[in-house]
């Protein structure tokens, strides 16, 4: 297997990633444990609370976020549920990359290889952002792995994006200084989240992203996904239309619900916990 490929720029940078992300962690307020699992695109890292012998919920964080972003909602979705939060591989977060995905099959491969150590037959995955457009293509190329999937505001996957945001983050692109990753971050919740969440960003913004940049799916591709499915968007959301995004979804994709969530922007399980944590058990347990 090829050396490990470090996203961060430096041993400090890493050092303060890591500790905004171990600050984040201890928000998580019901037990957990922690580990690595290896894979053919390097190792993985796990968060895991619930029943043990409860049903696999896989929650797949958005870009930069990692998987402390749903502190807000595991003790809702780990109650009934054993959840597995992942650090999607390639992005920020305590999962080492050796040999980073190439295509958007690969990850399927790569959730292939996590639930094969894990020893999940099938599960529910819920994905956030560029996680909901990783768990679409596990949808799509290794179907048989899942039962239900959640989509909260998957970026590209159904609309293009939106011209103006890309215009907004483009400086924090070329410039990665505080004060242009502050404006390109602001956009994407209605409420602020707390402080070391907001930090934990901000420093994931100046690593070395090695994933694949989220595209399209075609209308075919779309029609072949035929898990049941729920697409949550918030109703402010500013990197895609929701309204465009949710007319195609209900248009193509056979068995699908979708809705706005209101006072919500592009996190909506952040903006609006409570409510979504709802809307989503609700679904999984229809």
């Amino acid at each position: 297997m090829p050396e490990n490929l470090s996203i961060f720029k430096s041993p400090e940078s890493q050092a303060r990633y890591m500790a905004a992300y171990n600050a984040v962690l201890a928000l998580w307020p019901v037990p957990y444990e922690s580990f690595d699992i290896p894979t053919q695109f390097g190792e993985t890292h796990v968060i895991v609370s619930g029943p043990k012998d409860a049903q696999a919920l896989v929650l797949l964080h958005a870009t930069s976020a990692s998987a402390t972003m749903w502190f807000p909602n595991i003790a809702d979705l780990s109650r009934n549920y054993r959840t597995f939060a992942l650090d999607t591989i390639g992005e920020p977060g305590k999962s080492v990359v050796s040999n980073p995905p190439q295509k958007r099959s690969d990850y399927a491969l790569w959730l292939t290889d996590v639930f094969n150590h894990l020893n999940i037959a099938q599960a529910d995955v819920v994905g956030a952002s560029y996680g909901g457009w990783v768990t679409m293509n596990l949808a799509l190329y290794s179907p048989e792995r899942v039962k239900k999937i959640v989509l909260l505001s998957p970026p590209a996957a159904f609309v293009s994006f939106n011209k103006m945001y890309i215009l907004r983050i483009f400086p924090s692109m070329v410039f990665p200084i505080r004060l242009f990753i502050n404006n390109s971050l602001r956009p994407l919740f209605v409420k602020r989240p707390s402080e070391i969440f907001f930090e934990q960003l901000a420093l994931a913004a100046k690593c070395k992203f090695k994933e694949v940049f989220p595209t399209e799916f075609t209308d075919d591709e779309l029609r072949q996904i035929k898990i049941p499915a729920l697409l949550l968007i918030g109703e402010k959301e500013v990197i895609f239309s929701a309204p465009k995004a949710i007319n195609r979804a209900k248009r193509l994709m056979p068995d699908i619900q979708a809705e706005m969530i209101p006072e919500a922007s592009h996190i909506p399980s952040m903006d609006q916990p409570e409510m979504v944590d709802a809307r989503i058990l609700k679904f999984l347990k229809e």
